[in-house]
């Protein structure tokens, strides 16, 4: 019998990390496909663009587990919310699922940490450093939507 090269918790943990991902996959996808119908072309495009984003960070979790021969498995998602009705409340679940999701993967690397794993806590940090440039984003976007009450010159100026 071979070796275990990864404890059940760290496998649990990435198992996790890329169903939140491909779920964040969705509902950006579902946030696309909103704007795309309101006729917001660009904010369209670029959460469509944050979709395919999060199903390569979905991806990073993949090909960790892989390395350590490891089949990752794929879960079943959640049913998106499709209760937003504005742009604005796009912009606001946009931020908190971030925020959310900045949790997650700090306490992956907490994880990491605590069980000496320096290569699960390279990984970790990663997705970190990751998060800190989504919540940017993030930020940006509703910095930017406050400053003008025509949702035309918002899609402009998005991307």
């Amino acid at each position: 019998m071979e070796a275990q090269l990864l404890d059940k918790k760290c496998i649990e943990t990435l198992n996790y990390r890329i169903q939140q991902e491909e779920d964040s996959a969705r509902l950006y996808e579902q946030c696309s496909l909103f704007l795309d119908n309101l006729g917001m072309k660009n904010l369209s495009a670029l959460y469509k663009k944050y979709a395919s984003e999060e199903m390569g960070h979905a991806g990073w979790s993949k090909s960790y587990l892989l390395d350590y021969r490891i089949t990752p498995e794929l879960r079943q998602l959640k049913d998106v919310d499709r209760s937003f009705t504005t742009v604005k409340e796009i912009l606001d679940i946009t931020l908190s699922h971030e925020l959310e999701i900045t949790r997650q993967v700090t306490e992956l690397a907490e994880l990491a940490l605590q069980e000496g794993n320096h290569v699960l806590y390279a990984l970790a940090s990663k997705y970190c450093a990751e998060q800190q440039e989504e919540i940017g984003k993030a930020t940006t976007n509703l910095d930017i939507f406050a400053l003008t009450t025509d949702l035309l010159i918002f899609d402009s100026k998005v991307g």
